[in-house]
């Protein structure tokens, strides 16, 4: 059995990403999105056809699962984020676009889609999930697609090549072959016309099929044909020629950047040259945080011993809201100093007992934030003013929060991926929240 050569699959493959980027353009953006109609199916039909793609695209050039554990990349996470585009493709699909989350579910299902591929390909700076995610994303949506935008064309107009052996010969056409072919096939024409002609009038069967194809040709070319292929097909064809390109130097493109996953001790001696801080800056810079998180906590007991707490509906409204962005703030704060840490710092916080301890009490008042938070969200203004979608996602936001903080304390004490575990969540979790109902 003769196996399809490297150049007929990419043809292949570029071929069918024009129907992807048609369906896409047509159905998932103007009717799933725009929402033309109260219940369509056509994102989970893509969902489904673009992974079936990308799986067979990546199958048939050899990058198999089985090669992503050899070369130390990871396996779960690609399915895991399958999982995902589809259980969001299904809520999107069954309940539409939740209030107030439209943005947020189209935006989201989209980077699940672009992290799946660079994730299947192999292409995580670090082989899986890490602090390098806002440069993978960054690469998946931006680099990888946009340098190579018109590798598609060069796919399909690609010549395989062919030993002299191999290549059979050909006669090449002259322009007087096509001149003579162009006339032979317009007389042809003719005589069939005369032919046509005189038969019609010997069967009947043979007039009605010569009037059904009239009809056929007259239908083609009617007015209202014409405006409908224009209207509904063509402006759909054009629209889709670019987000196609796009798909395929996204899926292809991937799949042609050669990565070397480094080691961690790789990653240490490249990054080297950044470690410079000694240990005492941590000390400076973390005991001063925690300092002011301590005069914070304890001038909210005092607001609490002295009754100063949400009575109203608007109160429990401002505190909720107002905890809310100030455990973002705090998060963001601690984890840039955390993923500072490992790249200026002479040694990574975690190697030291002090500076442990250090981060450790910093990532307790996180935790402590994001407790506070539930409780102002969830222990009191959800459970007495009830829910709304934008109550929920921000409920989600806070659960991820806590997750975080949590394996970070842990990371403190033992070896995991908390990274990837936490990405993973983040992505497993919403797509379980957006299935609701609400």
């Amino acid at each position: 059995m003769k196996t399809l050569s490297e150049s007929n699959i990419y043809k292949i493959s570029a071929i069918i990403s024009y129907i992807i980027g048609y369906i896409y353009i047509k159905y998932v953006v103007v009717i799933d999105v725009f929402g033309a109609y109260e219940h369509s199916f056509w994102m989970i039909a893509f969902s489904i056809l673009f992974i079936l793609w990308t799986e067979g695209f990546a199958y048939l050039l050899g990058n198999t699962y089985e090669k992503l554990k050899e070369t130390g990349k990871s396996v779960i996470e690609p399915i895991i984020l399958i999982v995902c585009i589809l259980l969001q493709a299904v809520a999107i699909s069954v309940w539409k676009l939740h209030e107030d989350w439209q943005l947020y579910q189209v935006f989201i299902w989209h980077g699940t889609i672009i992290y799946y591929v660079i994730s299947r390909m192999g292409i995580l700076a670090a082989g899986r999930s890490g602090m390098f995610f806002p440069i993978d994303c960054f690469s998946g949506a931006v680099i990888v697609p946009l340098s190579n935008f018109i590798l598609r064309a060069k796919k399909i107009l690609a010549k395989e090549n062919k030993t002299a052996e191999e290549t059979p010969s050909k006669k090449r056409f002259e322009k007087k072959d096509i001149g003579i072919i162009i006339t032979s096939v317009f007389v042809a024409l003719i005589v069939c016309s005369i032919a046509i002609s005189q038969l019609v009038s010997v069967s009947s069967t043979f007039a009605g099929l010569g009037e059904g194809f009239d009809r056929v040709i007259t239908g083609i070319l009617s007015a209202d044909s014409i405006e409908y292929f224009f209207s509904h097909i063509f402006i759909y064809v054009i629209l889709s020629i670019p987000f196609g390109c796009w798909l395929f130097a996204l899926v292809a493109g991937s799949m042609q950047k050669e990565l070397q996953v480094p080691t961690d001790k790789q990653l240490e001696e490249e990054t080297k040259s950044f470690h410079s801080l000694p240990s005492y800056s941590a000390y400076i810079i973390i005991g001063s945080v925690c300092a002011l998180y301590a005069i914070f906590f304890v001038s909210a007991f005092v607001d609490i011993l002295n009754g100063n707490f949400a009575l109203t509906a608007q109160e429990a409204c401002s505190d909720a809201v107002g905890s809310f962005w100030q455990l973002i703030k705090v998060v963001v704060l601690n984890m840039a100093v955390m993923f500072a840490s490992c790249f200026f710092s002479k040694k990574a916080l975690w190697t030291e007992k002090g500076t442990r301890i250090l981060s450790t009490v910093l990532f307790v008042f996180a935790l402590a934030f994001a407790l506070l938070a539930a409780w102002n969200l969830v222990g009191v203004y959800i459970a007495v003013y009830g829910i709304t979608p934008r109550r929920i996602l921000s409920s989600w936001v806070v659960i991820n929060i806590i997750t975080w903080c949590v394996l970070i304390l842990v990371r403190l004490y033992k070896k995991i991926p908390a990274a990837q575990i936490g990405i993973m969540f983040a992505a497993v979790s919403f797509s379980l929240v957006v299935c609701g109902n609400f």
